[in-house]
């Protein structure tokens, strides 16, 4: 019943063929058999949200309190810089005013501070970050990396072969990048004024001995020829470190003259020396892509990247083990880690997608979120007025035992970006994904198992009628189903062909299933055979809620409603004043119903649809999934980690 907007970013990630919208639904188990009683009234409340909808690429600290962290901000018109005073216990935004992504920052004392961007973006405070202010670089090539020597002394680097310095603290600028021709420079590092390294996209790193006059590349191992490099760092003239894609770990002990790639053939030595058991199917040492390296001392080195991945070497990098991602798995999803600044052996803070901010004073044994990750959630589903659980982006699963106050996120051992959970009771639920993933738990979601399915298609939807019969749809015209709990799904054939987003079952014989291009599929004999039906033409239908086999109703991607009381043979449409996409639709009973979509649109009808009414959201995230147990029982999901909860106001009932 939802759209999942934020499923396309890992479908493009993956290179599965785009998605325009990905529509799922998290029936529960009252499904369309809710009780029938009148609309109570009451408001909607914010219970969970993400202090910041963006990602952070990079964090800097000057001290134990103070730090900045800067990023994207998303689909909103500004970039993203966060300041905190108090070692981030509280972050406050300060304004850029600048849309560009803003890709690293670096502070020379408490008030003078800089950050580069895209697009040739340079900016200065020189107030605390109370104001920015734009410096013309003479560029129009994105910028990835700042460092400062001193408050005198910067250095910057970018797109094509971009070096640029300054020695008097920014009055002036001069490009210092002869011999380095038009590579996508993405790190610098410099030990004193003479000594620097440059690291380009592909693989190549630059050294200079004369303050940039003249650069000249060095050798790296074959093995990591034209990977991207992110990061470099030197503990002295000698002793340095580079870091990349392919889990790409660089040292040296020359300044450069000779490379070792630590972690080649890792896959291999991934016992033997780093000590952890080998399990099949996961990354050894590293995930993919690492972003990021950070110095606590000279010894204590940590590393993030992809898949939520953060590794820790207690001995200058001899050895390595996950503190989080890999082996080590965080609880909920798993966001890319982009930026970690530590100012001791102990006190340190990565930062990353979904405006991640995760901050540890015990050298990374365990972490705190000082900004709640806001992965992308996609369906929601209660199975009484206290316990529930909601599923998103990166694997989030999240839990509740207060009806939604506070929220726990859960192991669900999977990095797949979730379109549906659905539980029948306390204990037994299951949840699906991409690549034909279906997660099933029989113990409240303390542990989830994944259950062999006989496709690799995005499943965005899942409907079960009891313990053992239950059915997924997804991209491409894929329906399975199961009469055994799910250890063992089968494929089953359809004359559906396009993507389909949502089901609702009102028994075990009468179904329906909808999708893109207006499909519609209905079965009456237990999906033994379906029947499909085109009413809307070339509709994006991304809803279907029916409350017995005559009444129904499904919704659009044009913010469309339609209502049939004669099971599908016709259909009626209603009007709802919007032309944001509904995403899913909750009905009590043949009256009763809600509609949430696109930019926080809440919409509730009395009247079976004839009027929707517009209610405050609060946000204007899209909500992806509505959930209503009773009339005074209802929840929302939507993006950037965005839970609502209905709150009654009084017993009094609207007529």
């Amino acid at each position: 019943m939802n759209a999942h907007n934020t499923a396309i970013r890992c479908i493009r990630a993956r290179a599965i063929p785009v998605i325009l919208a990905l529509s799922v639904f998290a029936a529960c188990s009252d499904g369309a058999k809710s009780p029938k009683n009148a609309a109570t009234a009451g408001y909607w409340e914010i219970v969970r949200q993400t202090d910041w909808h963006g990602t952070f690429y990079d964090v800097m600290f000057l001290n134990e309190t103070t730090g900045w962290a800067v990023g994207n901000a998303g689909s909103e018109e500004s970039s993203l810089i966060a300041h905190t005073k108090d070692g981030g216990k509280t972050w406050a935004h300060q304004n850029s005013g600048v849309i560009e992504p803003l890709r690293s920052v670096v502070f020379t004392e408490a008030m003078s501070g800089w950050t580069v961007g895209e697009q040739g973006t340079l900016l200065r405070t020189t107030d605390g970050g109370e104001t920015w202010r734009r410096v013309n670089t003479g560029t129009q090539s994105a910028l990835f990396e700042i460092q400062a020597l001193s408050p005198k002394e910067l250095w910057f680097v970018g797109d094509y072969g971009v070096i640029v310095r300054t020695t008097d603290g920014g009055a002036t600028w001069e490009r210092r990048s002869n011999g380095i021709g038009r590579e996508s420079l993405r790190a610098v590092f410099f030990t004193d004024s003479k000594r620097g390294w440059v690291g380009a996209y592909g693989g190549k790193i630059f050294h200079t001995t004369d303050g940039g006059g003249t650069w000249r590349e060095q050798q790296v191992p074959d093995s990591t020829q034209h990977a991207e490099l992110t990061r470099l760092h030197f503990t002295s003239p000698t002793v340095g470190y580079a870091i990349g894609d392919r889990r790409t770990v660089l040292f040296t002990r020359d300044g450069g003259e000779s490379w070792t790639h630590v972690t080649d053939g890792s896959m291999k030595r991934h016992e033997t020396v780093y000590g952890q058991e080998r399990v099949e199917g996961q990354e050894p040492l590293h995930t993919y892509m690492l972003y990021d390296i950070a110095f606590g001392d000279a010894q204590h080195i940590w590393l993030v990247g992809d898949l939520g991945a953060t590794l820790h070497s207690p001995d200058g990098g001899r050895s390595w083990r996950h503190q989080l991602g890999g082996r080590v798995e965080r609880r909920g999803s798993h966001p890319v880690l982009q930026g970690a600044a530590f100012f001791n052996a102990t006190t340190g803070w990565v930062v990353g997608e979904f405006g991640t901010i995760l901050h540890t004073t015990d050298g990374g044994t365990t972490w705190e979120e000082q900004s709640p990750t806001g992965a992308f959630l996609s369906g929601i589903c209660f199975i009484d007025a206290e316990r529930g659980w909601a599923a998103g982006d990166r694997g989030e699963i999240l839990t509740t035992t207060d009806g939604g106050k506070s929220w726990t996120p859960q192991d669900s051992r999977t990095m797949e970006c979730f379109g549906a959970t659905h539980f029948l009771n306390d204990q037994t639920g299951w949840a699906v994904a991409e690549w034909g993933t279906v997660m099933n738990t029989r113990n409240g979601g303390q542990t989830w198992a994944r259950q062999p399915t006989p496709t690799e298609a995005i499943l965005l939807d899942v409907y079960f009628l009891n313990e053992r019969s239950g059915w997924a749809v997804g991209a491409g015209g894929t329906v399975i189903h199961t009469t055994d709990g799910g250890a063992t799904w089968v494929l089953v054939k359809t004359p559906a062909f396009r993507d389909l987003f949502a089901l609702s079952f009102v028994s075990e014989t009468n179904g329906w299933i909808v999708g893109d291009g207006g499909t519609v599929l209905h079965t009456s004999d237990g999906g033994a055979t379906w029947a499909k039906d085109n009413p809307f033409g070339e509709k994006w239908l991304l809803s279907v809620f029916f409350v017995n086999e005559r009444v129904g109703w499904v919704s659009a991607a044009d913010g469309t409603i339609h209502r049939t009381t004669d099971g599908g043979k016709t259909w009626q449409p209603q009007t709802t004043n919007t032309l944001n996409p509904i995403y899913d639709l909750a009905f009590l009973d043949e009256q009763n119903g809600w509609a949430v979509g696109g930019d926080g649109t809440i919409l509730q009808t009395y009247d079976s649809g004839g009027v929707w009414r517009s209610r405050r959201s609060g946000t204007t995230v899209d909500l992806t999934d509505v959930h209503f147990r009773k009339p005074t029982e209802g929840w929302i999901t939507g993006e950037w980690g965005t839970i609502l909860r209905y709150v009654v106001e009084a017993t009094a009932q609207i007529r």
